[in-house]
């Protein structure tokens, strides 16, 4: 049996390797010059390891299977707790740490544990922001929601499938989505001090990976067939899609016959969301070297140094923007926006000449490969992901707009949808 695997990044990568371990021949079409996709690990911009895409582990569970390689390989990890290591604006305008803040005021505090009490469950059709309001969260804490959840869940709360993005835990497959339980190593985030490539760049290991290999048209009709950009034809008995949601509703690839209505269903339901990071060097620290994270009033809303926990003089930032927050620094390009993120970390740490040594605008919705970040659950269609999960033979789906709701924008969410495509064709062999 031969495969083709379309993309590797973590999904394909993932769906490549265990099909290798069950001695099934499997080849990766990759349109770009590297591997990785969405996870992309810098090593000119300082003299660490800059992640411009996916940044950290989310959760120490043992469905986590990013610990496995971890471990595997020997990588060094830093724990982000989010509680003593991150400062907040306040909406009155205070300086504290996350901690200080969320004891002092219970009405943050409930944005970040996400404890409801006996709140009813949202219905399927309504979005995070009118959930909340019908709940009683007052404006401010409105404000709170859109800074911090809302902004790394990848878009405005209108947009967001309320049922959908506010998961918790049922069992122990992973994190939640949105359950910040800050302290707590089964729900909290890491980073990998080596680089995510020491990690991707191993599970890539003795594949076979054609990158600059842009996929134009599939056709499904007997077995797979598959026409590259430069007119290079694959052909295979079955075909793993791990193709961004982003790139799959903007037709780029087509398919022929055209996709089932039940995968047309999936694509309307779901969005990817505008995700940019804004990524500056100083020659300094900024903070006090225990402080790795910034929750701000402006725009970028949150900040990290992935510096911290390092030796090393110079210091890394980074602003991350989802949402309208990313749509203003869309509209302003690349030298404006960078100002603008520069402008905010000032007002924030009370710097007003501070100048960066270097900054990269990394803007995912401009990525003709990606064209965004991460997908989000549109209201009223919490059964997309599960519609876009589901095999529609010769033709198997994989990537992060596929894996569960609780596992998505996360590099393990993308892992287990390429396991799981793999599984699919063993069992069909």
């Amino acid at each position: 049996m031969k495969v083709i695997v379309i993309g590797a990044g973590i999904a394909g990568l993932s769906a490549a390797y265990h099909l290798k371990g069950a001695g099934v021949e499997a080849t990766v079409l990759e349109a770009r010059d590297r591997i990785g996709g969405r996870v992309w690990t810098n090593r000119d911009f300082a003299d660490i390891p800059v992640e411009f895409g996916a940044e950290l582990i989310h959760g120490r569970s043992p469905a986590v299977n990013t610990w496995a390689w971890v471990e595997k390989l020997g990588l060094r990890t830093w724990h982000w707790n989010k509680r003593d290591d991150s400062m907040i604006r306040t909406e009155e305008g205070d300086w504290l740490t996350m901690g200080e803040a969320r004891a002092a005021d219970a009405e943050l505090d409930v944005t970040r544990s996400w404890e409801l009490g006996d709140a009813p469950e949202p219905r399927d059709d309504e979005d995070l922001g009118s959930y909340l309001r019908r709940i009683g969260f007052s404006d401010r804490q409105m404000r709170y929601v859109q800074r911090s959840f809302a902004n790394a869940e990848g878009e405005r709360m209108d947009c967001l499938n309320a049922a959908a993005h506010l998961q918790l835990p049922l069992d122990d497959s992973g994190g939640p989505r949105g359950v910040d339980s800050d302290g707590e190593d089964d729900y909290s985030d890491f980073r990998i001090l080596d680089g995510y490539d020491s990690y991707y760049v191993r599970l890539a290991d003795g594949l076979d990976i054609r990158l600059g290999c842009v996929v134009r048209d599939i056709d499904w009709t007997d077995g797979v067939r598959i026409r590259a950009e430069v007119g290079e034809m694959f052909a295979a008995d079955a075909a793993v899609i791990t193709l961004p949601l982003g790139v799959l509703q903007s037709d780029r690839v087509r398919f022929n016959p055209p996709l089932p209505r039940q995968k047309r269903e999936a694509l309307a339901g779901l969005k990817m969301g505008p995700v940019m990071k804004l990524v500056y060097l100083f020659d300094e620290p900024l903070l006090d070297q225990t402080i790795g994270a910034i929750y701000a009033r402006g725009n970028p809303p949150m900040w990290w140094s992935p510096s911290l926990g390092r030796e090393s003089g110079a210091t890394v930032w980074t602003g991350f923007v989802t949402g309208d927050y990313a749509r203003e620094m869309q509209a302003l390009g690349e030298d404006a926006a960078l100002h603008k993120g520069l402008e905010t970390l000032r007002g924030e740490i009370g710097e007003p000449t501070l100048q960066f040594a270097k900054a990269r605008w990394v803007n995912w919705p401009a990525d003709p490969f990606a064209l965004g970040g991460y997908s989000v659950c549109l209201p009223g269609h919490y059964e997309a992901r599960e519609k876009l999960a589901r095999a529609t033979p010769p033709l198997f789906w994989a990537g992060e707009a596929s894996a569960p709701h609780h596992l998505t924008a996360m590099v393990h969410g993308a892992y287990v949808t390429g396991q799981r495509a793999a599984r699919e064709i063993l069992g069909d062999a």
